[in-house]
């Protein structure tokens, strides 16, 4: 008994990232939410005077990139704490149900990143051939997203095997059931 307690209690460890991320989380919140602020007092005093436009976009999109990590970090965080402490009373587009579901976050997470990271440097005004660039960006982009595709589809065949294998198992035991009742309550 003291070991299958010791095993049950190791899940506590879980602890340490579940904290980590969440604390990560906060600070990147805290820094998109500074960034936010500095971006909008350049903006409004018009203190950017070299391509104000691509700037503008670039800084957009890597502050949205800051919250997009930071809520990913979080839901990461609640993930693990719900598959290995307890249940959360969240909604249900919150719950997290398996670890398949946190590692198609942070699929998706890097994909993002990604993305963005691409899109900071088409907008750089630098000498650089754009065409290696895209390459080495949308081959990994375009592996994790068939790497999602397909874990979906496993996911939903997976249901769909445990659907059916449930059906099959009332039936079985319907007809097991009315084997071993007497005849006259059969009908």
């Amino acid at each position: 008994m003291k070991v299958v307690k010791f095993i049950a209690g190791i899940r506590y460890f879980v602890l340490i990232p579940v904290i980590g991320l969440a604390i990560a989380a906060c600070a990147l919140f805290i820094k998109g939410g500074v960034d936010l602020v500095h971006f909008m007092q350049v903006v409004v005093t018009g203190m950017e005077a070299a391509g104000p436009e691509a700037s503008i976009i670039v800084e957009i999109v890597e502050t949205v990139h800051l919250f997009l990590v930071g809520t990913v970090l979080f839901l990461t965080s609640v993930g693990l704490y719900q598959l290995f402490i307890q249940p959360l009373p969240l909604p249900g587009w919150l719950k997290i149900n398996d670890i398949e579901e946190l590692e198609l976050n942070l699929v998706g997470l890097t994909i993002v990143v990604l993305g963005v990271n691409f899109l900071s440097i088409i907008f750089e005004p630098q000498e650089t051939n754009l065409a290696f660039f895209g390459i080495g960006y949308a081959l990994p982009i375009a592996a994790l997203a068939y790497f999602m595709k397909v874990r979906s589809m496993m996911s939903k065949k997976s249901e769909e095997e445990e659907g059916h294998l449930t059906k099959l198992g009332e039936a079985v035991s319907a007809e097991s059931e009315s084997s071993w009742l007497p005849e006259e309550n059969k009908d």
